[in-house]
């Protein structure tokens, strides 16, 4: 099968989009995991929850004649500040009492949330799939490259722009910030951060609710540059964002960021030149066998156990 360099570069600048979102929505795995050494898996229904709302915030500009940046400015702010909210709400009332446990209860725990987010959205939304019409879906740039013409749509910028913001903006903060050295510490020894007088639940709550904020940021991208949303698409996504955060590496944040790009760019060679029906059950194949050979991920430091905490 031939394809053309313009087809083929096409598809590149479809995988980042791809890997823009799995690797903000790993993010939020990697923040919370680093610092509790337990994995949350509510944040793909998180994310399914800013989707929703982000979608709702845009008909409701367009309802008062606002259907442009400012309506996709509502949208993202909406989507954000909503699932912080609601992260903070779930750490308060289940997350936070489990934190400290040597068990899985957090993990399970965390399951029951999410069953509760997407029934909630289930009821709410008649178990319907949720559509908006296409936002800045006009071309901004086109290149004919081997006689087929590549599309760049504002969308598309909007999306890498925004994924390339917050990413270095984390990775600078965590670095250079005072908050950011409060999490680094809990993170490397919960317990003798503890000792040296930093509030270890109280970054606790506000990674969970900036973990909370990242998922909602994706479920953002999903809402305005797919237009389609469903209550249940937090499962399926939700764990590849987590896979994303094993091939980079668990509990680092630059690995989940090169996890999600690794992982997209799997799946756009793979939708390239094989079923796109398969596609799904070569992506777990392929996280299966990199946890056989390298199960600290790409960029991670071998696993911890409880007692390395």
């Amino acid at each position: 099968m031939q394809f053309s360099g313009g087809y083929l570069a096409q598809q590149v600048l479809n995988g980042l989009i791809v890997g823009s979102f799995y690797s903000l929505l790993a993010v939020a795995y990697a923040l919370v995991h680093a610092i509790t050494n337990r994995i949350i898996l509510s944040f793909g229904d998180f994310m399914t929850f800013g989707a929703f709302y982000a979608i709702v915030a845009v008909l409701v500009g367009a309802g008062f004649g606002v259907f442009d940046a400012g309506a996709l400015v509502l949208a993202l702010l909406v989507a954000v500040f909503g699932t912080a909210v609601l992260g903070i709400a779930a750490h308060r009332l289940a997350f936070a009492a489990l934190i400290g446990a040597r068990s899985q209860a957090l993990m399970i725990a965390s399951v029951g949330v999410g069953i509760i987010v997407s029934e909630t959205l289930r009821i709410q939304s008649g178990g319907r799939e949720q559509w908006l019409p296409p936002v800045f879906q006009d071309r901004a740039a086109t290149a004919d490259i081997g006689g087929f013409t590549v599309q760049i749509t504002m969308m598309q910028i909007v999306v890498l722009a925004l994924a390339l913001v917050l990413s270095a903006g984390l990775l600078i903060g965590l670095e250079r910030s005072a908050a950011g050295r409060t999490w680094r510490a809990v993170s490397e020894d919960r317990r003798l951060a503890e000792l040296c007088g930093v509030d270890t639940a109280r970054t606790i709550a506000l990674t969970i609710a900036t973990s909370s904020a990242f998922a909602g940021v994706a479920g953002f991208i999903v809402a305005v540059y797919y237009g389609g949303v469903s209550f249940y698409m937090g499962l399926v996504l939700g764990l590849k964002a987590l896979f994303a955060t094993v091939i980079g590496g668990s509990g680092t944040i630059g690995g989940a960021i090169l996890g999600g790009f690794v992982l997209a760019g799997f799946e756009t060679v793979w939708s390239t030149f094989f079923s796109i029906g398969y596609r799904d059950v070569a992506v777990f194949a392929a996280v299966v066998l990199i946890f056989l050979l390298k199960p600290e991920g790409l960029l991670g430091a071998p696993l911890r156990s409880d007692h390395d905490r």
